[in-house]
């Protein structure tokens, strides 16, 4: 407004906190993204540092698979069209469509690192040559298990049921082979690093429908609730002149106290005297029943499978009760615990008391 005041697009841009008066166009931050698209810069940046955390995870149980140590990082977002997937799949590279729940995505990597990766798990040395039947079955089961990283951690953040399909193994050889997306697409694209070999890249095409979904609830769970104030741009009380041209009233915040809706002001009197008390917390990956022969017979290099699947939440135990479930994650070299459910203050106490 030429007055100097605030209009009222700008007074809500304020308010809410929106991504409208970013600056100029080339001097965003954080991922790289194309101009134009669904997503907000701020929405793109919380995207991609959703996807950064589930794919430490994703690294870590790959790792394990492939027996050498596999990191999966710096998410980059983009957006990109239908008509553009084909033109940029790489020769020869390896595609696996696999859904997330009703989400369509797809995981691809180059030739070189997949046939690397695939000859590694297989125990056998790498020669070069084409992929094959053989490759495709493995890659398969490395690309189930990163994407059910991936879909545990989304899921959790965004309480949302994302169950991964058995993945569509194919190389790419034409256009024909592209992944055929009815909308825009979400293009994620992360280095790839594995022990003794050179680094790469990987990129995970989702959805754009279910991308955007997923970056307005995180920016929504992140953002802190608005205050009500309110602001009076009107002329000028005696006559002042310049500046916004009116005086601006705000009215003070008023916080909740920290005292009420605690979990221990709902505890009983009487248990507030153990809250000081240090209780061992056990972190459950996986169960598993044996007969005594088996068990004599384990020995170095024995392989015991248990009851959960590859990327499936850990269960969170105190005294032997269970109190939460999470995924696990990786801080600094040491292995920690996201949790993703939780039970409330009251009922954790009942079940540690083995009510």
């Amino acid at each position: 407004m030429g007055d100097g005041s605030l209009s009222q697009e700008e007074i809500d841009a304020l308010l809410m906190g929106t991504d409208d008066m970013a600056a100029p166009a080339g001097k965003g931050g954080g991922a790289a993204v194309s101009d134009g698209g669904g997503l907000s810069p701020t929405e793109r940046e919380l995207l991609a540092d959703a996807f950064n955390d589930a794919m430490q995870v994703a690294g870590s149980q790959a790792g394990a698979m492939v027996g050498k140590n596999v990191q999966i990082t710096n998410a980059q977002v983009d957006e990109i069209t239908p008509a553009q997937i084909a033109a940029e799949l790489p020769k020869g590279g390896v595609i696996a469509e696999i859904s997330m729940g009703s989400t369509q995505t797809a995981l691809v990597f180059p030739k070189d690192i997949a046939r690397r990766i695939a000859q590694t798990m297989m125990g056998a040395s790498d020669e070069g040559g084409e992929i094959n039947d053989a490759h495709l079955s493995t890659l398969s089961e490395l690309s189930q298990s990163i994407v059910s990283s991936i879909a545990n951690g989304l899921g959790g953040k965004f309480n949302e049921s994302l169950s991964p399909s058995m993945p569509d193994m194919k190389l790419f050889a034409s256009p024909a082979d592209a992944p055929q997306f009815m909308g825009g697409i979400v293009k994620i694209s992360y280095n790839i690093a594995v022990e003794g070999m050179p680094g790469s890249r990987m990129t995970h095409y989702i959805d754009a429908g279910s991308a955007s979904r997923w970056a307005k609830a995180n920016r929504s769970a992140g953002a802190p609730q608005a205050a009500a104030f309110d602001m009076d741009f009107g002329g000028a009380a005696g006559g002042g002149g310049g500046g916004m041209g009116g005086g601006v009233s705000v009215n003070p915040i008023n916080f909740p106290s920290l005292q009420q809706g605690s979990g221990a002001a709902q505890l009983p009197p009487n248990l507030e005297l153990l809250l000081d008390v240090q209780m061992a917390l056990t972190v459950e990956l996986g169960r598993t029943k044996k007969y005594v022969k088996e068990i004599l017979s384990l020995g170095e290099g024995s392989i015991i499978e248990l009851d959960k699947l590859a990327g499936e939440p850990v269960d969170l135990l105190v005294n032997g009760k269970l109190i939460a479930r999470g995924e696990v994650v990786v801080i600094d070299e040491n292995f920690g615990v996201r949790v993703t459910d939780i039970v409330g203050p009251a009922e954790r106490m009942a079940r540690m008391a083995g009510g």
